[in-house]
């Protein structure tokens, strides 16, 4: 890769910086969202404090619609102005972050509409659906786990939240609430009103063995995402395990 003046990397940072902007993600957190792309690294692009290697540029100039050489060298015209380009209207796999239920800065940062900054991610394949902001959250005890259940949340799933949607009665939701010492995954029963026109709101689990938290102005609480997916990883025995057929 060729060595770029401190000049030309401020020109290739503003016109990765328009690319995007014209692409539709008014916010850098979007495309990187989006495409799955480490979100520190993305700006140290866009900031041009870092050279964009030839990979990179080929896979955003793909993902907005421009050239490479519009990227590099302003050659060509911005967004969908050239003839067959094209902006990526979805990856072909994007990268979740993954959160531990006791992982309380992160999830009290998220809470107050910060972006997850989590190491760990999930890798999303092919055309889920998927909503604009959410996390994974790894599920480590049997609170939400039933066998007569029709939906049951074992040890070891991940349950896909997403952090914009309202809550509705019966949905598995994500809680924050100050007295427990980790986030609360658990189905929402809305029980009542308050004096004040508040909701009274039960957070319960599927196992009996476990508490019901309720949340009210009295005790508060905060409905941080809903449940939309739960991704399960399921461990086959090695051959020698296995029962024989017949």
């Amino acid at each position: 890769m060729r060595d770029w003046t401190p000049d030309e990397l401020r020109s290739i940072a503003d016109r990765l910086r328009r690319a995007r902007i014209d692409a539709g993600y008014d916010k850098a957190s979007d495309a990187v969202r989006k495409f799955g792309w480490g979100y520190s690294r993305y700006m140290n692009y866009e900031n041009g404090e870092r050279a964009v290697p030839p990979k990179q540029a080929i896979l955003f100039a793909a993902a907005f619609g421009v050239t490479v050489d519009y990227l590099y060298f302003g050659k060509g015209s911005a967004l969908n102005k050239n003839e067959g380009v094209k902006a990526l209207s979805s990856p072909t796999i994007r990268h979740i972050p993954l959160l531990a239920l006791d992982n309380m800065d992160e999830l009290k940062r998220i809470a107050e509409g910060s972006e997850p900054a989590s190491s760990m991610a999930m890798p999303v394949f092919g055309e889920e659906a998927l909503p604009g902001r959410c996390v994974f959250i790894d599920i480590r005890d049997k609170s939400m786990s039933h066998p007569y259940e029709p939906v049951s949340f074992e040890p070891g799933d991940k349950a896909l939240i997403d952090l914009d949607a309202k809550p509705s009665p019966s949905d598995f939701v994500l809680a924050l609430v100050p007295e427990e010492q980790t986030a609360l995954f658990r189905l929402y029963r809305e029980v009542g009103r308050a004096e004040d026109g508040s909701i009274i709101i039960d957070l319960v689990p599927l196992n009996p063995n476990f508490r019901t938290i309720r949340i009210s102005s009295i005790s508060p609480g905060q409905i941080i995402g809903v449940c939309r997916s739960i991704h399960r990883v399921f461990d086959l025995s090695t051959p020698t395990q296995r029962p024989r057929l017949g």
